[in-house]
């Protein structure tokens, strides 16, 4: 999430007649009205809420969004679920809906989660008592088996190549898991139940359904064809979905998400590097307030490891998904000698209906300033204002980016609301961030995009069965990479 009103504070706003920078009040730059369908028909609230959206969602050039196909495709059968007085079909074309476009800032919020837990559990209750991932060279492999489980009583073993899925080869089968069909963060205990949205980019899409093949509805089959480490022999097992409050979620998180904190938490580590956890930055409040303590901490941080004169600093933002943007710009000024610009913006108008340039911020040089080397480990989690932490530490003149995968691809300012019968909301974003060229930036287009890691840490047998071990992987490269920027080693090493 990010805040909006903050990001256009203090900066210049351009306005149309006007051949020079005026502020603007942050007041007078509110997000579209929020619109309320909760006394109409679902028919009739689908439409309007079509309608809002396809005028003010900020990407639909972008993402090439077809909005007349998306119309044609779901209103006859919102008509059918409002004939027959469905809530759950239409519970469920409402979330396929959203999922139809790519974006991480598009959200279905659910007031109550009865319907979605019931489709869940209907679903994917059950577990088949291992997690899979998919290596660099396309293999795919058992990440981690429940002792004792479903898939460690058929004889599958942690490294174990899965070949085949219900007779399809393993990689057809992830590919056909419909991720937009099954609310599952209702069964996962470290989610956010209430609010799900769609992947943004191809990479991460494919997590997700890799997460979910491993799921069915309590009772149902699986049979798969695997190959155990250190042997040739292919081995086939027959499994059984058992009930287990979602375990399966919490053997393998590529993409985690953290609690909400405004907690920043640092140590030294015992390489000799500065390590800051940078956790996501919301306002409990909804005040709109510039949380001055986050940026002090901050400080203490820099201060603290510039007094230890460590050479490389490892700034945690995995799974921070975003808050207010000039922080974010602000806690990027520590590592920058010259100004640089963070993103400017255009938003929805609702008056002229059309978008316009709102303003632009800029990253300016803090004192302490650090001049070592600096690495930030991200993650599919790593979403909205701390996607512009993670691309504006890639820019820095000693800064880059590792992990396993990009982050989420989903830059755009949030903040368009359309609540809808039955106590469903679907959150959109209504505004864009562009580079110095004019371009948007991070925001994903086509399943590309995302800031990708400037290193990325290879998916190999061993590295994924280490992180599913909950050794820290992606740490333990960017250490590795330190050492070498440290010793003068050749980085293309």
């Amino acid at each position: 999430m990010r805040s909006f009103p903050r990001f256009l504070r203090f900066i210049p706003v351009f306005l149309m007649l006007l051949t020079v920078c005026s502020p603007l009040p942050a007041e007078s730059l509110v997000p579209p009205e929020r619109a309320d369908f909760t006394g109409l028909n679902w028919t009739v609230a689908f439409r309007q809420a079509h309608q809002k959206l396809s005028k003010e969602y900020a990407f639909t050039e972008w993402k090439g969004i077809d909005w007349d196909y998306l119309y044609e495709h779901f209103f006859p059968q919102v008509e059918l679920a409002s004939a027959a007085g469905d809530e759950r079909t239409f519970y469920l074309l409402l979330r396929q809906y959203v999922f139809s476009i790519p974006d991480g800032h598009m959200a279905l919020v659910s007031e109550k989660l009865d319907v979605p837990a019931a489709l869940a559990r209907e679903e994917a209750g059950g577990g088949f008592g291992l997690s899979v991932a998919e290596l660099d060279n396309t293999r795919v492999i058992a990440a981690a088996v429940v002792p004792g489980g479903q898939a460690a009583l058929g004889g599958i073993e942690p490294g174990a190549e899965i070949i085949t899925w219900n007779c399809l080869p393993i990689g057809m089968a992830i590919s056909g898991v419909a991720v937009d069909s099954i609310p599952y963060r209702t069964l996962w205990t470290h989610s956010f139940a209430d609010t799900e949205s769609p992947q943004a980019t191809s990479e991460n899409h494919r997590l997700e359904q890799a997460k979910l093949l491993v799921r069915g509805p309590v009772g149902s089959k699986a049979t798969l064809v695997f190959r155990n480490p250190d042997t040739d022999n292919l081995q086939v097992a027959i499994l059984t979905a058992m009930e287990d409050n979602g375990a399966t979620f919490d053997l393998l998180d590529l993409g985690e998400r953290l609690v909400p904190s405004d907690m920043i938490d640092f140590w030294m580590l015992p390489e000799g590097y500065g390590y800051i956890r940078l956790r996501p930055r919301i306002d409990p409040g909804n005040t709109g307030a510039y949380p001055v303590h986050i940026l002090e901490r901050f400080r203490e941080a820099i201060l603290f490891f510039r007094r230890s004169a460590v050479p490389g600093l490892i700034i945690d933002i995995r799974g921070n998904y975003g808050g207010i943007d000039e922080l974010a710009a602000d806690l990027c000024g520590f590592f920058f000698t010259d100004e640089e610009l963070y993103g400017s913006l255009d938003i929805f108008d609702p008056e002229k209906e059309t978008f316009i340039r709102a303003g632009e911020l800029a990253i300016t040089p803090k004192d302490p300033h650090y001049d070592g080397y600096v690495v930030a480990l991200i993650n599919p989690g790593t979403k909205s204002s701390g996607e512009g932490i993670a691309s504006s530490l890639s820019r820095s003149p000693k800064g880059s980016t590792l992990g396993f995968f990009g982050t989420n691809g989903s830059f755009g300012v949030t903040g368009g609301e359309i609540i809808m019968p039955g106590g469903y909301m679907i959150r959109y974003p209504f505004g864009r961030s562009l580079d110095r060229n004019e371009q948007i930036q991070i925001d994903s287009r086509l399943g590309e995009g995302s800031v990708t890691p400037d290193l990325r840490v290879p998916r190999d047998v061993e590295n994924i069965l280490a992180f599913a071990e909950g050794i820290d992987v992606e740490l333990k490269y960017a250490v590795d990479h330190l050492d070498r920027l440290t010793s003068g080693d050749n980085i293309n090493n």
